[in-house]
């Protein structure tokens, strides 16, 4: 009984262990990109040795995958939670907030990290890369019953993947000078105006001062 309990304890140990290092990596390699942190840094901030570290993410490279996946599970989860009482889901307004939670989500992402994610972790990269294909897909099934009779559906989705693709860039926003959330927010909105058959009121676009 008495091994049974260690054992059991162990494993939660391990849990724990496991997402205090993931949840540190992370947080510092979204924000100042993954070449950024060092494992035995990571190792000696959390006060444990590097073998524990390496016993429980083989290598940087285990810890950026699970990265990308706690990022998407993060993201999933956004968009799956409940809108405050007063808020809408259906129709326009829940698009809208799937477009809010992707904004969010890809604005945790330092420009740092993409550049470090796609020239030097390519399997993570292409987990991020299906992360967001199949996050695109749950946006496009909410917004398909939602378009113009006269709007053809393979354009309008196109354009609105090259604006998810490119208002997430950060020069972008950098060039207008404000957040890629305001830029990515008004361009999906200016984009419904023209291709959803609205169900409620937009919310207005506030400029710059």
């Amino acid at each position: 009984m008495a091994v049974r309990k260690t054992s059991a304890r162990t494993r939660l140990d391990s849990a724990q262990l496991k997402q205090q290092i993931l949840e540190a990596f992370s947080a510092r390699a979204k924000r100042d990109g993954l070449r950024s942190v060092m494992m035995a840094e990571l190792a000696t901030e959390l006060r444990m040795s590097a073998s524990t570290l390496y016993k429980l993410y083989p290598s940087k490279e285990a810890l950026t995958l699970a990265c990308v996946d706690r990022w998407g599970n993060e993201l999933a989860a956004a968009e799956a939670a409940e809108p405050g009482p007063d808020t809408p889901r259906g129709g326009f307004e829940g698009f809208m907030h799937w477009a809010n939670a992707w904004t969010e989500a890809n604005a945790r992402l330092s420009p740092a990290f993409m550049r470090d994610l796609e020239s030097d972790y390519p399997a993570a990269w292409r987990r991020y890369r299906e992360v967001i294909r199949q996050r695109k897909e749950r946006g496009i099934a909410l917004l398909r019953p939602l378009l113009k009779p006269d709007i053809d559906a393979r354009v309008a989705f196109a354009v609105l993947n090259l604006i998810l693709e490119k208002i997430v860039q950060p020069e972008f926003a950098d060039t207008l000078r404000i957040s890629r959330h305001e830029a990515l927010r008004s361009a999906v909105t200016i984009w419904a105006v023209g291709a959803v058959d609205r169900r409620g009121e937009l919310r207005p676009i506030r400029g710059k001062k």
